[in-house]
């Protein structure tokens, strides 16, 4: 009888799931995609460089002097589907132009070296003067007010960008935001429990204890990142909140069944998303051609925190669901990208936050009260210096862009402020 209940149940688990995921018809928009060239470092412009990729979408109503808004790409290739979807959330203004730019490192705007196993092209400094570039030459083609937009790692770089580059913005968005970055951080486990509560809290936390790996990157290791990865996209997402409660009730199986459930999961609705994160964040090396294939995007991230960001996540308390020390994420770094990472533990963190109170420009910034990056954002008594600060009770990471309602109001207050500093130049 109980194992007919769980069948059932994980049957449930993977109809939902599968549900929300099954391909929808994509609606078509006028999407054009450009590249430009930029030198590996802005400080040798004769130097190598390598090709960035932007994606336009200008709608029928729109034209050179329409409103723009400038979407900074993060740890991710970026995709006509994604720039569709964000159009869509923001209420499908006929008359702005939406302009994606990917993050180098990332998609398909990686340098040409064939050896992309140590991308120290990848930092935040050289990203920002790129996406300065852009917009600079951009301006030329479209003279409306740019307003930019960012998300999460990319919401922070939008606020520093607007702190380093005053006068290529009229206003910024900075959505789910992370503005603190240091090299551990316990504030994502916090919201875990109050998102899984704490009884299925500690049933993963059981699984994660049982997944204690003999050595670096060895199956195990890869079992228990890959579990982390399904822990993410859980408690972060909102188009998994209605399935949270089956997954915490799946979640009641032996950790061998629980695991092979959700494989069948990631195999077969999830294009091995979940399992691709393991193993890039286990990769020791990787190639320009096994980078084009999208499938170790995580790795690059991975490098991008060993080197400059952190946010290596450790529980709040003994025994809980990320149970690596800071010399594990040392030895792990070091594994991966040579014996001089990893940096972010030995250099003052990058921080965004410092620049907040100085912003020339408005910010309009969005958090979800469910989002576990919210403790390391922006507060929402926090008193910005111009602005306006938009807090989604329940809401998780990135919240308006799942909210039919809030999304337009964001990106209206965002318009307004934007036509409003750009009426003034």
């Amino acid at each position: 009888m109980k194992k007919s209940v769980m069948f059932a149940l994980l049957l449930i688990v993977v109809v939902a799931i599968l549900w929300t995921v099954w391909p929808r018809p994509e609606p078509e928009y006028p999407i054009r995609q450009v590249s430009f060239t930029q030198p590996l470092d802005h400080a040798l412009p004769d130097g190598p460089s390598f090709e960035q990729y932007v994606d336009i979408l200008q709608p029928s109503g729109a034209s050179a002097g329409s409103p723009v808004l400038f979407v900074l790409g993060g740890e991710g290739n970026l995709t006509d589907r994604r720039l569709s979807s964000l159009y869509e959330a923001y209420g499908s203004p006929p008359d702005v132009v939406f302009i994606q730019a990917e993050h180098r490192g990332y998609g398909e705007s990686l340098s040409l070296d064939a050896d992309q196993s140590v991308p120290a092209y990848v930092t935040v400094d050289q990203a920002l003067a790129d996406f300065h570039a852009v917009i600079q030459d951009l301006k030329k083609e479209y003279t409306g007010p740019w307003a930019a937009a960012g998300y999460s790692y990319s919401g922070g770089l939008v606020v520093d960008l607007a702190a380093r580059y005053p006068d290529d913005l009229d206003a910024i968005l900075s959505s789910s935001g992370v503005v603190d970055w240091p090299f551990t951080m316990d504030a994502y486990d916090k919201k875990l429990r109050v998102i899984f509560g704490e009884d299925a809290y500690q049933r993963l936390a059981g699984h994660i204890a049982a997944l204690h790996p003999n050595e670096m990157f060895d199956q195990t290791w890869l079992e228990r990142e890959f579990l982390a990865a399904f822990l993410h996209g859980m408690a972060q997402y909102e188009q998994y909140k209605p399935y949270l409660p089956l997954f915490k009730l799946a979640a009641r199986l032996p950790t061998t069944g629980f695991l092979k459930a959700l494989h069948w999961m990631d195999d077969n609705i999830a294009d091995q998303a979940g399992w691709n994160y393991a193993v890039s964040n286990s990769k020791r090396s990787l190639s320009r051609e096994e980078a084009l294939t999208m499938h170790y995007t995580w790795r690059t991230w991975r490098f991008q925190q060993c080197d400059e960001t952190g946010v290596f996540e450790i529980s709040a308390e003994p025994g809980g669901v990320f149970d690596r020390t800071y010399d594990e994420f040392v030895a792990e770094c070091r594994a991966l990208f040579g014996e001089q990472q990893p940096r972010s533990a030995t250099r003052p963190a990058w921080s965004p936050r410092a620049a907040l109170d100085s912003l020339e420009i408005p910010i309009v910034y969005v958090a979800g009260e469910m989002d576990p990056w919210e403790g390391l954002g922006v507060e929402a008594d926090y008193a910005l210096h111009q602005g306006e600060f938009f807090f989604a009770p329940g809401g998780r990471h990135c919240p308006e862009k799942s909210d039919s309602e809030l999304g337009p109001r964001v990106f209206a207050t965002l318009l307004q402020y934007a036509a409003s500093e750009g009426g003034q130049q």
